[in-house]
């Protein structure tokens, strides 16, 4: 049963207030700070509303009265300075805290605002054993109303009731898997990670459920209630008919719980894997001074004589592979930052050996069989021809790329022949063959891209296509995790308030270094949840302990009903500004990044539907990547950039010919990179297939340097374990190859019906109608042949696959 994507990661709903009220704050950059909140940037225009810090010991800020056009142009203003402007950030904080003071001056309900994700319970740790436990009391009383259903007044109410099942355990956690990877705090972390654990486990064995089983397949047999149903609730109820059937629900007891066993040590290797890359040794090496020619002068170094230590951080590390000169320290750095512990290799493989033991259990032939059934490709055959397939088409522009950097070694080392590139090799001669290329930028393009900026540009994006725009919003202490933590709230110039995205952006030691979007809670109709109908007759409430309650919810213009909203969190590791130096101003890479994880975000809070576990972030994983991986099209788009990029100092709009020569540096080795990603595809292949059945021979390394020898452009390099860092192994395992087919499937479309005018709200319009609206709870096959207006794609067959697969020209 699909009680949760187990990878994919109740709050007091405050009443959203605007940025009018006044406060009292200490300024802090200097006695006469000035915001200027202007309709218009650098329009000079009477329009533009200051806002002046007075030259008193405090300041009052005031915003007066202004149209509601002028009220849309402050909201735009203060979502970049609250990202942008660390005083700005500051007092917009300092006036939450006063707004909160208020509150606990006033009503004793004020503790409804503390706690992570406004949730009081998570105000401690102790929150998590709290929610996990009352959330399981209501999963119980679930079960049992579940199992005893035998009218077919309460069989109607079966799907519906698994649906508020399946939330009751994700609301918990969901929550805990971001706070267990995320919180600061090792407490909160270690009991969120127990929430985690605790719930999951139980999860598992409600996945081998019979009795739930059997009366699902009642309900689906009836043809009195499944004539009620809705596409959508056919949808959920197959889903979870489904997942029972891949949990082996067919099998004996004795194999059911092996099943629970095997599924619970995978969750606890997974965690033990993700700690790897959350907590990496740091090692050193040691080089000889007079080696270091070319090194960058900001690297952190630890010199004693002549000998200088130099960490393999990751940074640090990919600073020496593109500046030392000399060969030997870039291949002695290479081979330390990519070894591995023994014990590291044998918990993958022992990871990837226990999903190939459940896959077994449960009669696949391997667990990529197990994973890809319920997916857009069906079968690893079909993966294998989509990879094959791409990298026949690649490889002569991957080569290509090689032979440039071949020549560029040729030149430097002066040799006679072309010679072997090595891995240690591939950035420094990337660098040269940049610096020495006419069309390198010659100007950064950084101080165009500062995270506000971007932040607003994609709230301007978003509002041109779809009608959605995101409002600065305040927090309350204990809110967050994190004071870089800022918060918005999305709004539908139609629905009102759609959710609510927290920002966690910046770099910090102890924080995973991936971007990743986290599904904290989903959308779902509560309404008609009925949880006065779970209590049995006759039975004490009191005596029960408490139990978790759903979200009373929100109404939803022009939607009947009442609808728990969306809550989402996004995590990069841009580079925090230093003291006083805001703001923080990003690459070409990073301003791709923000908007990809922006697409996920869009796709949770566009996907409305009743129920929860068929949001955007819960259907296939070959679908899930195509909101995100379209937005990386529309950081190409000189008119989409025009809406954002604009000098962080002078407010000027980035020059054309800037953004044309970076778009032709960022897009140099591109098959390159492409190639890369189709051997890590085809890495996760083989480590899901049924390779890893055989224990005794099954070697991570091997299998790495075999294929990094047949397909990768780089020979293998012995004494390196590059797998160990591949943390999508576990929460992507088997899967990785959807960024490629999303890429495949975005490109198609972006070629289709964005290219032409990215900001045409009729071309948004019809991509959120007949993709991003259903979230999960539509065949994707038939978003996208809709979309396209493509029969043949609605199929969904290996033909369809094959389609995609000739797609290859819109990577």
């Amino acid at each position: 049963m699909r009680l949760m994507r187990l990878m994919q990661s109740t709050t007091y709903l405050l009443q959203r207030r605007t940025f009018r009220l006044f406060t009292t704050i200490k300024p802090k950059r200097s006695k006469n700070t000035t915001y200027n909140l202007s309709r218009r940037e650098n329009s000079g225009s009477s329009e533009s509303i200051n806002t002046k810090a007075k030259q008193l010991g405090t300041s009052q800020v005031v915003f007066p009265f202004i149209s509601d056009i002028d009220k849309v142009s402050q909201t735009d203003e203060t979502l970049r300075l609250i990202f942008d402007d660390e005083d700005f950030w500051n007092y917009f904080t300092s006036r939450s805290r006063t707004l909160a003071a208020l509150e606990y001056s006033t009503s004793l309900s004020a503790r409804k605002f503390t706690g992570l994700f406004r949730n009081p319970e998570l105000a401690t740790p102790q929150g998590f054993h709290l929610e996990a436990e009352k959330a399981l009391r209501r999963v119980k009383l679930l079960v049992n109303r579940i199992t005893n259903a035998n009218t077919e007044k309460e069989l109607r109410k079966v799907v519906k009731n698994m649906d508020r099942l399946s939330d009751t355990l994700c609301s918990v956690i969901d929550t805990a898997e971001f706070i267990r990877s995320s919180h600061p705090d090792p407490k909160f972390a270690q009991a969120a990670n127990w929430a985690y654990g605790y719930l999951c486990s139980y999860m598992n064995s409600l996945n081998t459920n019979t009795e739930l089983y059997q009366v699902l397949k009642r309900v689906l047999s009836t043809p009195s209630i499944t004539s009620q149903f809705s596409s959508e609730e056919f949808q959920v109820a197959n889903t979870f008919l489904h997942d029972f059937e891949k949990s082996g629900i067919h099998l004996p007891s004795s194999d059911r719980e092996q099943f629970v066993h095997l599924s619970d040590k995978i969750i606890t290797l997974g965690r033990q894997f993700t700690q790897i890359l959350l907590q990496k040794r740091i090692n050193r090496i040691n080089v000889d001074v007079s080696l270091l020619e070319g090194l960058h002068p900001g690297l952190n170094k630890d010199t004693k004589g002549n000998i200088t230590s130099l960490s393999t951080k990751a940074w640090e590390a990919q600073m020496i592979l593109k500046s030392v000169k000399d060969e030997g320290v870039r291949k002695k750095m290479y081979i330390a930052a990519n070894s591995a512990t023994k014990e590291q290799i044998i918990l993958l493989e022992d990871l990837l050996k226990t999903r190939a033991e459940l896959a077994k259990l449960v009669g696949m032939e391997s667990y990529s069989h197990a994973f890809l059934i319920d997916k857009m490709v069906k079968n690893p055959e079909h993966v294998q021809t989509f990879l094959r397939t791409l990298s026949d088409h690649h490889r002569p522009k991957a080569l290509a790329d090689l032979r440039l950097l071949q020549e560029a070694k040729q030149l430097y080392t002066e040799s006679e022949t072309l010679p072997t590139v090595y891995a240690w090799d591939r950035y420094f001669y990337a660098e040269r063959i940049k610096f020495s290329s006419l069309t390198q930028p010659v100007t950064s393009i950084s101080p165009y891209f500062s995270v506000g900026s971007v932040i607003q540009g994609l709230s301007r994006l978003f509002s041109r296509l779809y009608g959605i725009s995101f409002e600065p919003a305040e927090i309350m202490p204990g809110e967050v995790w994190h004071d870089d933590v800022r918060k918005l709230e999305v709004i539908d110039e139609q629905e009102g308030k759609v959710g609510t995205i927290y920002c966690d952006l910046f770099s910090r030691n102890g924080k995973l270094q991936n971007a990743a979007h986290y599904t904290v809670r989903c959308s779902r109709r509560v309404d008609d949840d009925d949880g006065v109908g779970d209590i049995p007759s006759g039975v004490d409430i009191t005596e029960m302990g408490e139990l978790s309650n759903s979200d009373h919810g929100v109404k939803v213009n022009g939607r009947a009903g009442r609808y728990q909203l969306p809550v989402i969190v996004l995590t990069c590791d841009f580079m925090k500004p230093k003291g006083r130096q805001y703001p923080s101003l990003l690459n070409w890479v990073e301003v791709e990044t923000l908007f990809h994880e922006m697409g996920h975000a869009m796709h949770s809070m566009i996907g409305r539907t009743n129920f929860h576990n068929v949001s955007g972030t819960r259907c296939p994983t070959d679908f899930v990547e195509l909101p995100s991986i379209l937005m990386e099209h529309f950081v190409y788009s000189p008119k989409v950039l025009s809406l954002f990029a604009r000098h962080y100092e002078t407010r000027e709009t980035v020059p054309l010919d800037l953004i044309k020569s970076h778009v032709k540096a960022r897009l140099q080795f591109s098959a390159m990179e492409t190639q890369s990603q189709i051997f890590m595809a085809l890495l996760d292949q083989l480590y899901h297939s049924k390779l890893a059945t055989d224990s005794r021979s099954f070697d991570t390394t091997a299998i790495l340097y075999n294929l990094q020898d047949t397909v990768e452009l780089f020979p293998s390099v012995p004494g390196t374990a590059w797998q160990v860092q591949f943390g999508h192994l576990f929460g992507y395992g088997a899967g990785y190859y959807s960024y490629l087919f999303g890429r495949a499937l975005a490109g198609k479309i972006w070629k289709e019906i964005f290219e032409k005018d990215p900001l045409n709200r009729e071309a948004g319009q019809l991509f959120r109608e007949e993709v991003l609206k259903w979230g999960g709870s539509r065949d994707p096959w038939l978003c996208i042949g809709k979309a396209l207006n493509d029969d043949k794609i609605i199929v969904g067959d290996s033909k369809s696959v094959s389609i995609v697969g000739e797609w290859v020209d819109f990577l």
